[in-house]
C-alpha cells in the first residue's frame, strides 16, 4: 500500500512508474485503508489525479467516487488557504510595508505545481524581521485576527514584546479561520539562517493580482530537506514538493549543493535526494540495497512514521540530538552541546503565561524569573497529590 503511494507522490509519472502503479493496485485488498492513509499523509488529491487517469481495473467505482469527493473538499480548503494568504498581503503586509517572504504551503504550490489546489496546505508560514513583528501582530489583532499560540495574546505592545522575546514563532488565525505561523527566524537557534540575508535575497512571485515574496528555488530546496528530515518525511506531499522543485525550470542542482555547503547541510540534502530517488523507483527493493548508511537511516525513519503515525514520530523526536536535526550525522558536536545547554535552561525561562497571569512593566519583569520556578514547583506538587 505504501509502495503505491510512494510512486504516486509526484506530479508526473513515467511509463514504467505507471505500469508498476497499476500492478500494485491489483494487490490492494483494503481500498478504504489506502484512502485513509493518503488523506493522513496529505497526498489524497495528487493520488486521485493519478488514479483517475490510470483507471486501474482493480480500483472499485465506489472508491473512485470517494476519492473524487474527498479530493474536491481538500482542493476547496487549499484554495481557501491561498485566498487568506493574499488577504494577509493586502490587509497587513503591504499597508505596513513589512519585508516578508512566504515559504512552504500555498506559495510553494503557486510557483511549482501545475494545479496549485492539489497541494494540501494546512497553514501559512511567514518570515518577517524581528523588529517588525510587534507592528504586524498589533495591527492583525486589532483587525479581526485571533491569537492562537500563545492563546492569551493581546494587541498591547508590551505584551507582544514579551511574547516574541520568549517565542520565535507566534501563531495567529485569519478572519477566514486559517492558521498563520509568523516566524522571525527560520531555525530555532538562529545558527543556520540569517533573517535579514534571506529577506534581501527573496524573489517576487506574481499570483493573480498579488505579488508574493518567496525564497529562491535552491534556498527553498535546501530548507525543505532540513525541515522534512527533522520530521522524518512523515507526510508524503513533501515528496511531491521535492519532485516539483526538481522539475521546475529554475531548479539548478549545482546551486542547491553550493547552498547546502554554505549552510552546513550537505549531509541532509544528500540523504533527502537519496530518499526521493528511492521512493520514485518502480523496483523499491533493488534500489534500497544501494542506499548509503545515512540514506538507509532516513528511509527507515520515514517508514516508521508512516506506519506508526504521530506517536511514532513523537517517539523519534525524543531521540533528536538537537531541535533542528533528526540525526547526529546532520550536525556538529558544538551545535549539539549548545542545543543541550539551551534545553536545560529553557524550563527556567518565564513563559507568556507568566505575563498574562500578572502583567508587569518591563522594569519589573525580572520578577518572573522568581515566580516562574515557584509556579512550576507548585503545579508539580499539586499534580503529584492529585495522582496519589
Amino acid at each position: 500500500m505504501l509502495r503505491l503511494l510512494f510512486l504516486l507522490a509526484r506530479l508526473e509519472l513515467t511509463e514504467e512508474q505507471e505500469r508498476q502503479a497499476v500492478a500494485l493496485c491489483s494487490a490492494i485488498d483494503d481500498w478504504a485503508e489506502l484512502v485513509r492513509l493518503a488523506q493522513d499523509t496529505y497526498l489524497l488529491p495528487i493520488a486521485y489525479r493519478h488514479l483517475d487517469r490510470l483507471a486501474p481495473p482493480a480500483l472499485p467505482p465506489h472508491t473512485m467516487a470517494q476519492l473524487r469527493g474527498e479530493s474536491l473538499l481538500l482542493v476547496a480548503d487549499n484554495l481557501q488557504v491561498a485566498a487568506e494568504q493574499k488577504r494577509l498581503v493586502h490587509e497587513l503586509l503591504d499597508p505596513l510595508q513589512v519585508p516578508y517572504l512566504f515559504f512552504k504551503g500555498p506559495a510553494l504550490a503557486a510557483r511549482y505545481y501545475d494545479a496549485p489546489g492539489l497541494r494540501c496546505c494546512g497553514d501559512i508560514d511567514l518570515l518577517i524581521p524581528r523588529d517588525r513583528l510587534v507592528d504586524l501582530l498589533a495591527r492583525a489583532l486589532q483587525s479581526g485576527y485571533q491569537p492562537s499560540e500563545p492563546p492569551l495574546l493581546t494587541a498591547d505592545r508590551t505584551a507582544l514584546e514579551f511574547a516574541i522575546d520568549r517565542k520565535p514563532i507566534i501563531n495567529i488565525v485569519t478572519p477566514g479561520g486559517v492558521e498563520v505561523e509568523v516566524h522571525c527566524q527560520l531555525d530555532k537557534q538562529a545558527a543556520l539562517y540569517d533573517t535579514e540575508a534571506l529577506l534581501a535575497a527573496r524573489e517576487p512571485l506574481q499570483v493573480g493580482d498579488t505579488i508574493l515574496h518567496v525564497m529562491p528555488t535552491h534556498e527553498l530546496f535546501v530548507y525543505l530537506c532540513l525541515h522534512n528530515t527533522r520530521h522524518y518525511w512523515s507526510h508524503l506531499h513533501w515528496l511531491v514538493d521535492l519532485d516539483a522543485l526538481q522539475h521546475h525550470p529554475d531548479f539548478d542542482l549545482s546551486a542547491v549543493h553550493a547552498c547546502a555547503r554554505q549552510r552546513g547541510l550537505t549531509a541532509t540534502v544528500d540523504a533527502s535526494l537519496e530518499l526521493s530517488a528511492l521512493l520514485a523507483s518502480p523496483d523499491l527493493d533493488a534500489a534500497a540495497k544501494e542506499l548509503s548508511k545515512r540514506g538507509h537511516a532516513l528511509y527507515q525513519a520515514c517508514l516508521a512514521t508512516l506506519q506508526g503515525g504521530l506517536e511514532a514520530e513523537l517517539a523519534l523526536r525524543r531521540k533528536r540530538p538537537a531541535p533542528e536535526f533528526a540525526f547526529h550525522w546532520q550536525t556538529t558536536m558544538r551545535y549539539r552541546i549548545a542545543s543541550r545547554l539551551r534545553r536545560w535552561v529553557q524550563p527556567f525561562r518565564p513563559s507568556y503565561f507568566d505575563y498574562a497571569s500578572r502583567p508587569l512593566p518591563p522594569s519589573w519583569q525580572w520578577l518572573y524569573y522568581v515566580t516562574h520556578p515557584c509556579r512550576k514547583l507548585r503545579n508539580l506538587i499539586l499534580s503529584r497529590r492529585s495522582r496519589s
